[in-house]
C-alpha cells in the first residue's frame, strides 16, 4: 500500500520515483494497491500518467492525509497496532504497539521489567514483527536463556544430557523467530546504538526494538570525549533529554516501535510510583506516546498505564509472577493460593516483646480476620475509561 511505495521509494531514490496516489470516486472505492486496481478493472495507464514526485517529508497537505483519516475514522480497529497477545487486559487498554511510536517503561530495580519485556518481544516475534533487542545490563547469552524459558511455557532440561535432543528441537523453533540482539553491553555511546538500530531498520525490516536501558548511554565518559559538544558542565539529565530527542526522531523516521526503559528515581522500598517518579527531566514523558510503569507495592504487582496518547485510555493489569514458565499471567496459576502469595510479598513485621504481646492480648479483643481471595485482588484493577 502507500506506506510500502513510499518505504521503498526511499531505499530507491526519492528523485528517481513517483508515487500513484488514487482516490475514491463516485463508482469506485480508490484501491489499496496494484492487484487491488487490476481486480476492479481500473485504467491502471490513467493512474500512471496522474501519479505525483513524493512530496517532501515535512510538507504535508489535507489532500495527502485525507484518505488515511477517512479510513481511521470508518475502521478504527485496524489501526490499533500489534497486540500483547499474552496479556489482553493490557492490550485491550493500550490497544497494542503502533510503528513510529515510542514507550517508556520504568519500575523499580528487580521488578520484574526484563521479564515483561522478554515476553513482550516473543509475543510480537510470534507474530512474524521483527524485534530487535538492546540489552544494556544482560548478557545476550543470559537473556536467550531466560527468552528460551518463555517460549518454550515449561523449566529448561538444565544438567541433562538425557534432553539434549529435545532442547536442540526447541532451538530450533526459536531460531526461526525473527529476533536481533545488538551487542552492546554495559556503557555505550547513543550514535553508535542509532547507527546498528537504522541498519537493523533498513537491512533487516525491524518494526519493533527495545533498549534496556537509557542509564548505560548517558555515562560521564561521553563527555569527556566531546561526544555531547564538548560541554563539561553537561549533567546527566541533559545528556538523556539529548538521547531521548535522538530516539524519538529515529522512531518516527524509521517508523519503527521502540521501547525505551528508562529507571526511576531512588523511592522508599514500596512507593507507588508516578510519571514524576521516572529519572531525569520531563522530557522522556513528553515525548513518549506511552508511558508504563510496573508497580509492586508490598501486596501485589500490577502494569500501571499512566499515559496512552493514542485514545487516551489508562487503567491498570494485574502480573501474576508463573515460575514455570517464566512468564507474566493476568490470572493465577490452577491451584495456586492467592492468599499464599499475597502473604509472601508483605514486609515482615517488628517482633513485640513479650510484655508488649502480654499488654495487646489482655486490652484488645480478639478479631477474625476474612481469607484474601482472588477477587478481592482482581477488584483493584478496573480500567479507568
Amino acid at each position: 500500500g502507500q506506506e510500502g511505495a513510499e518505504q521503498f521509494a526511499k531505499k530507491i531514490g526519492i528523485n528517481r520515483c513517483y508515487i500513484v496516489q488514487p482516490s475514491n470516486t463516485a463508482t469506485s472505492v480508490a484501491p489499496k494497491d496494484a492487484n487491488d486496481a487490476l481486480r476492479l478493472d481500473l485504467d491502471l495507464n490513467a493512474m500512471i500518467e496522474n501519479s505525483q514526485v513524493v512530496p517532501h517529508e515535512r510538507i504535508l497537505s489535507f489532500k495527502s492525509l485525507r484518505n488515511q483519516v477517512l479510513h481511521e475514522i470508518t475502521n478504527p480497529e485496524k489501526y490499533i497496532g500489534v497486540p500483547m497477545t499474552s496479556l489482553p487486559t493490557f492490550t485491550n487498554i493500550v490497544k497494542g504497539f503502533r510503528r513510529g511510536e515510542m514507550t517508556v517503561l520504568t519500575g523499580p530495580t528487580g521488578s520484574g521489567k526484563t521479564t515483561f519485556l522478554g515476553q513482550l518481544s516473543l509475543d510480537f516475534a510470534e507474530q512474524g514483527v521483527n524485534t530487535l533487542w538492546g540489552s544494556f545490563e544482560i548478557k545476550n547469552t543470559r537473556l536467550i536463556h531466560k527468552l528460551l524459558q518463555q517460549y518454550s511455557r515449561q523449566p529448561l532440561p538444565a544438567g541433562k544430557p538425557e534432553n539434549s535432543a529435545s532442547l536442540e528441537a526447541l532451538a530450533d523453533r526459536f531460531e526461526s523467530l525473527p529476533l536481533y540482539f545488538m551487542t552492546f553491553h554495559g556503557g555505550s555511546d547513543v550514535d553508535d546504538v542509532l547507527d546498528a538500530m537504522e541498519y537493523a531498520a533498513y537491512v533487516k525490516d525491524v518494526q519493533h526494538i527495545i533498549l534496556d536501558n537509557m542509564q548505560f548511554m548517558i555515562t560521564r565518559n561521553n563527555v569527556s570525549s566531546g561526544k555531547w559538544g564538548g560541554n563539561s558542565h553537561f549533567d546527566k539529565f541533559d545528556m538523556q533529554d539529548v538521547a531521548i530527542e535522538k530516539f524519538r526522531k529515529f522512531a518516527t523516521d524509521k517508523n519503527v516501535h521502540l521501547t525505551l526503559v528508562v529507571h526511576p528515581r531512588k523511592e522508599d522500598e514500596g512507593t507507588k510510583l508516578g510519571i514524576s517518579s521516572i529519572y531525569g527531566g520531563a522530557k522522556a514523558t513528553q515525548e513518549a506516546d506511552t508511558v508504563l510503569i510496573l508497580q509492586v507495592d508490598g501486596r501485589r504487582k500490577y502494569l500501571d498505564v499512566k499515559k496512552n496518547r493514542f485514545d487516551g485510555t489508562l487503567g491498570h493489569c494485574p502480573l501474576f509472577f508463573q515460575r514455570k514458565s517464566g512468564r507474566y499471567a493476568e490470572q493465577l496459576e490452577v491451584g495456586a493460593s492467592a492468599a499464599k502469595i499475597v502473604k509472601k510479598e508483605v514486609v515482615a513485621p517488628r517482633k513485640e516483646s513479650r510484655k508488649e504481646i502480654k499488654s495487646s492480648s489482655m486490652n484488645t479483643p480478639k478479631k477474625s480476620y476474612p481469607r484474601t481471595s482472588y477477587d478481592d485482588i482482581l477488584d483493584q484493577f478496573t480500567p479507568n475509561k
